[in-house]
């Protein structure tokens, strides 16, 4: 009750409109009438995109600390990184509880010192800002929290939204962080130009009555404005959307959104086609009069845990159609921690380590400054899941994260390239990012970053004993053609340390990380000290080598087509030259050494004849001959594989299926930990009888769908692509699709199947499960088409279930994932237990 009568005194004190003071001239931005930000200076349109980044605090902070590397540096090394990417705009939620004490002072301490270091290096790279000063966050994760005396660590969140003790403490603590100056710009949050405004608080999730929420986002505007700020003020309406009403009537001046469109924290790698995830962003409230009237910004996105990269890009169109004006992806990785991972492992993004991630999001920050607010995409933008490729094309830039053979309209043209592989103007033989930038006519400045290689699932359980990414300083061979340098330029090293040079002839000519200069003529105009952009031309940041052993990646499936030639495909990388790949094959009645053909880049095949693949079992082995030794895998066993200790070492496997035999594409005792649900509520694996075989049991309590309060259901989805892409040529002769399940209660439960292909085109049919055992087999050719479900479910959670993506026609050929949805039945609840679905 105490609380309840103090936030409806704050909210009768409060919540009279504050009317802004006169624009300040160190106000950049304001807010028009229709809720667009505009510089003052000449009323354009604002558009910022960026990262998170948290080094100054907390985990990351204590990594840094870890690598030896100090943290000035290990922000410098960043946002040098960050403006070769074109990011512009930052976003944070201050670990508030580093810097205050319970009754909301500020603590002028090192973390909060970091934090002004790193804006005053941010804005030497001409970027702004929107920060969040209170996040309610421990500090530990994803350690263990320290001890900490700030108001979040004595209250607690919920405590913080209610408690008229932990609101003042709030109060006081933003209206001094606000009034902090900052030591090395010396200017003050509230009038530092480059400060766009301010988000209130991160992710607050209220409860209770709308006029109390209203009343305590009143009170912490208010303590902002009686600091003097005028700068616009944003506050959290993508959570507790059933409070929208007290989010707009609230004195501010913007909503702040988060997207996660693939969920969080699988603790695994996730494939498939997520475009559908990201094809709108239906704000709930999108038509009410006063939400036009605000700002939008999107404080965090990101695809966490899938490692496509093609999906920034889209995720930026859809943002400008949807009104957002500012986005910060969710969290740029601090490149002397960045190889464990550790910070925040569902998330990975560096320039160094994530490459053709990095190049990804340099292109949706193309797209989010040319792409007209709530228009439609330019025409410049290319995405393919099916290619892992995003790509711009526009007359001056050319940016690709992974091998094309489009090319722009006007070579001549062009002034910026950035890419990962090859495409027709550039030809590449190494796994890093690269950058080309025209100086002057017939003169590029090339960057060329380490080789990258994920050496374990970046995604997987963190630990800072696992080394999830490495790079690699090698000699490789570029080829370049650009009109204006011609076939026979000359190459000289720019940065710091690098003394390397290599002849060029017809466009070619070899490498090592680092900085250049490509010249067609004699121009001594460009300096060392020349500026492009917000870099100097000599600048360069790299990680040193930093893999210390061979590593494999088998892409073998693990079963393929009886009596049909197979491929066998694979990478290797050794930090010394490979000489030689073989594969010893051991099993199904055949004994035989292969040599592998190198493909580049690490990658090699070896192609089986159709009498290595008979039905049955083929176990093999694949043996790395480089300068130092010899290595068996799978191991990693040292020497040669005939030695006597080494006979007995591991294999892989794979099974030769014969035609006509099941499609195994999901199987309850495999697969139920990597399908994607809904919730886990009330569903729980069990055993059958023999114990052998663990069926998935789904019992009362449906899900609710909080946009479509008819649909109650349970769902999930699965990816099997990889599992069948050894018989894919199988696929143009199934002719059903299959399912064994138990219906526990004794009337009928409707079921839905549904199969997608590559494209996102999805057929379904819908079947009511008999009481009892049964298997239910399906035509194919009665799937009809149907919409696809949004899963792993998207943060926020208001985001649709389903969609109609793709208007393609089904081809089975390319199908690779499965849907299925339990509805309620006549009994008002569902009770099945399914054991395996499969085409046949």
């Amino acid at each position: 009750m105490r609380a309840i009568i103090f936030l409806i005194l704050i909210a009768f004190i409060f919540t009279a409109p504050v009317v802004l003071k006169a624009q300040k001239t160190t106000d950049q931005v304001y807010v028009d009438r229709y809720g667009v930000m505009r510089w003052t200076k000449d009323h354009s349109e604002l558009h910022g995109f960026g990262v998170n980044y948290t080094l100054p605090f907390a985990h990351e902070y204590r990594m840094a600390l870890r690598s030896a590397t100090s943290p000035e540096e290990a922000i410098r090394q960043d946002i040098y990184h960050m403006a070769r990417l074109d990011l512009d705009f930052y976003r944070v939620h201050v670990f508030d509880t580093e810097i205050s004490d319970s009754l909301g002072n500020l603590i002028n301490n090192e973390h909060l010192r970091l934090f002004d270091y790193m804006i005053n290096e941010m804005e030497r790279r001409g970027m702004h800002f929107i920060i969040t000063p209170i996040a309610w966050w421990g500090n530990g994760w994803p350690e263990n929290d320290e001890k900490t005396q700030g108001f979040s660590a004595k209250y607690g969140k919920n405590a913080c939204l209610t408690n008229p003790d932990a609101i003042r403490a709030q109060a006081n603590y933003l209206n001094q962080f606000i009034s902090h100056v900052n030591r090395y710009t010396g200017k003050n949050y509230k009038d530092d130009p480059s400060v766009i405004g301010f988000e209130v608080c991160n992710e607050p999730h209220h409860n209770g009555l709308s006029q109390n929420v209203t009343g305590f986002i009143n009170t912490m505007v208010s303590a902002i404005r009686n600091s003097g700020c005028s700068k616009p003020v944003f506050y959290n309406m993508s959570h507790s959307v059933h409070l929208a009403d007290a989010y707009l009537n609230a004195d501010i001046q913007g909503g702040t959104f988060q997207w996660y469109p693939t969920n969080l924290v699988a603790n695994h790698q996730i494939d498939g086609n997520f475009l559908p995830n990201v094809a709108s962003y239906p704000i709930p409230f999108a038509g009410d009069p006063k939400f036009r009237k605000m700002a939008k910004i999107v404080y965090e996105f990101d695809a966490a845990d899938a490692a496509g990269n093609y999906m920034y890009p889209a995720m930026a169109s859809t943002f400008r159609k949807t009104g957002m004006q500012l986005a910060a992806q969710f969290a740029y990785d601090a490149m002397c921690w960045a190889p464990w991972n550790t910070n925040y492992g569902t998330h990975f993004m560096n320039l160094a380590y994530t490459p053709q991630k990095a190049i990804s999001l340099k292109i949706a920050s193309a797209v989010f400054h040319s792409q007209a607010l709530y228009q439609e995409a330019s025409a410049s933008l290319k995405v393919s899941y099916t290619d892992d490729l995003a790509l711009w094309i526009s007359n001056e830039k050319f940016f690709y994260s992974n091998n094309t053979t489009l090319a722009p309209p006007e070579p001549k043209e062009l002034k910026e390239i950035a890419g990962w592989g090859s495409s027709p103007l550039v030809r590449y033989t190494g796994t890093g990012a690269y950058f080309l930038d025209k100086l002057d006519e017939g003169v590029w400045r090339l960057e060329i970053m380490p080789d990258a290689f994920w050496i374990n699932d970046p995604y997987s359980p963190v630990s800072p004993k696992i080394q999830k990414a490495a790079v690699i300083h090698s000699r490789q061979t570029m080829v370049i053609d650009l009109p204006d340098l011609g076939s026979e330029f000359k190459m000289e090293p720019l940065n710091q340390g690098n003394t390397f040079t290599s002849p060029v002839s017809k466009g070619k000519f070899d490498a090592v990380p680092g900085v250049y200069i490509l010249k067609s003529g004699n121009s001594n105009a460009i300096t060392p000290n020349t500026k492009y952009k917000n870099i100097d031309i000599s600048e360069y940041i790299a990680p040193a080598t930093n893999l210390d052993r061979k590593v494999i990646w088998n892409h073998a499936p693990a079963e393929a087509s009886a009596g049909k030639p197979f491929v066998l495909e694979f990478n290797a990388v050794s930090t010394s030259n490979i000489e030689k790949a073989e594969v010893l094959i051991t099993g199904n009645r055949h004994w035989k050494t292969l040599t592998a053909a190198c493909e580049g880049n690490g990658r090699f095949r070896v192609e089986l004849p159709a009498e290595f693949t008979d039905q049955g079992f083929l176990d093999y082995r694949i043996v790395i001959y480089d300068e130092k030794d010899t290595t068996v895998f799978p191991g990693p066993v040292k020497g040669s594989p005939f030695n006597w200790e080494n006979r007995n070492s591991g294999t892989w496997r794979i099974g030769f299926i014969p035609a006509g035999s099941p499609l195994m594409l999901w199987n309850a005792d495999r697969d139920w930990d990597y399908s994607w649900k809904i919730w886990d509520n009330n569903v729980n694996l069990v055993p059958d009888g023999s114990g052998t075989v663990l069926k998935v049991n789904f019992a009362a309590f449906p899900h609710q769908n909080p946009l479509d309060s008819t649909e109650q259901s349970w769902s999930f989805k699965y990816y099997f692509g990889d599992k069948i892409k050894g018989r894919m040529l199988e696929l143009l002769n199934i002719k059903s699709l299959a399912l064994k399940v138990t219906n526990h209660l004794n009337t009928k439960q409707p079921v839905e199947l549904g199969l997608i292909d590559k494209n996102g085109s999805v057929v379904t049919a819908a079947l009511t499960i008999e009481p009892g055992d049964t298997v239910c087999r399906l035509p194919i050719e009665s799937l009809t088409e149907g919409s696809c479900l949004i899963l792993p479910r998207p943060y926020p959670d208001f985001l649709p279930l389903r969609i109609k993506y793709s208007d393609s026609p089904f081809d089975r050929r390319m199908v690779e994932m499965l849907q299925i949805t339990l509805r309620q039945g006549q009994q008002n609840r569902a009770d099945l237990l399914i054991e395996k679905i499969w085409l046949e």
